[in-house]
């Protein structure tokens, strides 16, 4: 109950600046202290792009979204007073993750991209040569930012991407596809997660129980793609593992505010719930 409250509190004090219904919230202040990393899943209509911020690095962006959501992505940018990012990371050659890359390029001076060969190759010349490109191994270990460090576990035959987002004491395991194997792999080592990002929109077989019961997540979030359902039975097998499922698509883009050894969930709803 003592953590509901905070979550609350901190929801209304970042509200505050909205002028009337939801969908009129037009910045936002996550006051981030030092050392302090916010981890935002951007409540695009279709396809996944996720936020991290910090007070002493600025921004970094993981994926777009789809090129239909590209003015939902520039607003959320400018809502959480997004003034520049020099980095991206793409995980995956969909257009519903890398849809919005060039059209970005009109507003942010991206420096420099990571992304795996397989996902390169789907750019082909798309790419524009005054930016750096790094591309991502297996077992390869990045800091995309202070404190924020990615540990890449697995890139399938297609370019996707499967890592391990760790912030501190926090470990968030963004999964890139619905791989079983992957999944008794990382279920075998041992390592508990906080969060979950589900693979490929949640759909087919993956997240199996086992998997759920040796990570062990407190929360998962589920993006949307325009030609993918959510499997019922991935639903099911979350619910039972009492982890809390978090739609950006339905509830409005959601914010860990992380440090060290602790983290907020704040919920933002800016646009009618679908």
């Amino acid at each position: 109950m003592k953590k509901l409250l905070v979550l609350m509190i901190s929801t209304y004090i970042l509200m505050l600046g909205a002028t009337s219904a939801e969908a009129s919230i037009q910045s936002v202040d996550l006051h981030l202290r030092n050392h302090e990393v916010a981890v935002t899943f951007l409540d695009l209509s279709i396809g996944e792009a996720i936020l991290l911020q910090s007070k002493e690095n600025g921004a970094v962006l993981i994926n777009t979204g789809s090129s239909h959501s590209e003015q939902e992505l520039i607003d959320r940018l400018k809502m959480f007073k997004v003034k520049e990012i020099r980095k991206v990371l793409l995980t995956n050659a969909d257009e519903a993750y890398t849809g919005n890359f060039s059209n970005l390029l009109h507003y942010y001076d991206v420096k420099e991209m990571f992304l795996s060969k397989g996902v390169e190759t789907a750019f082909l010349s798309s790419i524009p040569s005054h930016i750096q490109k790094q591309h991502i191994q297996e077992n390869q270990q990045l800091e995309l930012m202070e404190d924020v460090n990615v540990e890449i576990l697995n890139i399938s035959k297609t370019g996707s991407v499967t890592f391990m987002l760790s912030l501190g004491s926090q470990d968030l395991l963004m999964m890139g596809e619905t791989n079983l194997e992957l999944e008794e792999e990382i279920a075998s080592s041992g390592r508990a997660v906080e969060v979950l990002k589900v693979a490929n929109f949640g759909a087919g077989n993956g997240s199996s129980s086992e998997f759920l019961s040796a990570i062990d997540p407190q929360m998962a979030v589920i993006f949307r793609h325009n030609n993918i359902d959510v499997s019922e039975s991935v639903l099911e097998r979350l619910n039972e593992s009492w982890t809390d499922v978090y739609y950006p698509y339905r509830i409005g883009s959601v914010t860990l505010r992380i440090q060290n050894d602790r983290y907020d969930v704040i919920t933002l709803p800016t646009k009618e719930t679908r």
